[in-house]
């Protein structure tokens, strides 16, 4: 199985939101970045003959005791890479997460590192460019 994520926007409930190429953070606010997990071997079929690859099925983990998702903030500087552990903010869809990043945490790449334990199981795997941090001040010349 091959874990990805889709990017999530304008998230309100379980049935109301849309898929974004990347989540928009600004700098020095709390910003809340949603996902959705996704299995690149199981995709989406119209006519039962032909399989999508560009829209693979949502992944619902499957656990008996425990699931955890955490995402690694990576940068060149290690002093600016950070950890933040997900939540399940709607128990009916489990392939839903968001992570809560505080005013202070402030991505320095654009690609998400994510890590799915279940039942102390490790998955990980990589969603690039999915992150834009818009910065208070930008320099100039």
């Amino acid at each position: 199985m091959r874990l990805n994520a889709k990017m999530l926007k304008n998230v309100a409930s379980v049935n109301q939101w849309d898929y974004a190429n990347e989540a928009h953070v600004q700098e020095g606010q709390v910003n809340e970045i949603y996902i959705q997990l996704v299995d690149l071997d199981k995709t989406a079929e119209i006519d039962k003959s032909t399989a999508l690859p560009q829209f693979p099925l949502r992944h619902m983990p499957q656990y008996t005791t425990t699931v955890a998702l955490e995402a690694t903030f990576e940068s060149i500087d290690d002093a600016f890479q950070f950890i933040v552990a997900g939540s399940q903010p709607f128990p009916q869809d489990e392939s839903i997460w968001k992570f809560t990043l505080s005013s202070s945490q402030l991505p320095q790449s654009g690609n998400l590192k994510l890590k799915l334990t279940t039942d102390g199981s490790d998955s990980y795997f990589l969603v690039i460019s999915a992150i834009r941090a818009d910065l208070l001040e930008v320099g100039g010349c």
